[in-house]
């Protein structure tokens, strides 16, 4: 006996639907406690799943049919409507049965699963501290930069100017003498 009046599969008619079978059900978190019982303290809805059984016939059956892989396929979102619509479904899983009861089309069991999209917002932040506003800014492009002198290139650089005036005193025949210029062994430069 079919139920309901007329069922369609997005925009697929069914011609009978022999069963639409929704479930419904939550997810309880159960915790021990010392006693040696059970707390239960949580519930989370779980998504909706339906089975729809019935059958297609006609001229167009296998093209109506195909369509409805092709939902599956391409992972669509359909809306299922009979006595309730059901909207944001997904086929998950589709059997057919192709026996002499429908000579002219097929038997179908349709698995569909209720899908939540996540859509995300956006939240004003407002009497933030400086320094955290300040970090929480996008970056900018500065362009080309060159890189800076750290503290350790600072002072080698100041060893060498060092080095070369000490070497200067060498070559120059000052203080210990002059051995002249490449013989001290400090290049000058």
């Amino acid at each position: 006996m079919a139920i309901g009046g007329i069922a369609v599969l997005e925009d697929v008619l069914l011609d009978m639907v022999k069963s639409d079978n929704p479930n419904r059900s939550y997810d309880v978190t159960s915790k021990a406690v010392e006693n040696g019982s059970d707390i239960s303290d949580h519930m989370k809805k779980r998504p909706t799943t339906l089975s729809i059984s019935g059958i297609i016939v006609g001229e167009d059956a296998w093209a109506r049919f195909s369509r409805i892989i092709q939902y599956q396929q391409n992972k669509q979102l359909i809306t299922y409507t009979n006595r309730v619509i059901h909207t944001n479904m997904a086929i998950t899983n589709i059997n057919t049965i192709h026996g002499g009861d429908t000579a002219n089309g097929l038997s179908f069991t349709i698995q569909l699963k209720h899908v939540r999209k996540a859509t995300p917002s956006q939240a004003q932040i407002i009497n933030v501290p400086q320094a955290v506003a300040t970090k929480a800014q996008g970056t900018q492009n500065a362009g080309t930069q060159q890189p800076t002198q750290t503290a350790k290139q600072a002072n080698n650089k100041a060893s060498d100017e060092r080095l070369k005036i000490i070497a200067q005193g060498f070559s120059g025949g000052g203080v210990g003498g002059g051995l002249g210029t490449g013989e001290s062994g400090f290049d000058v430069a």
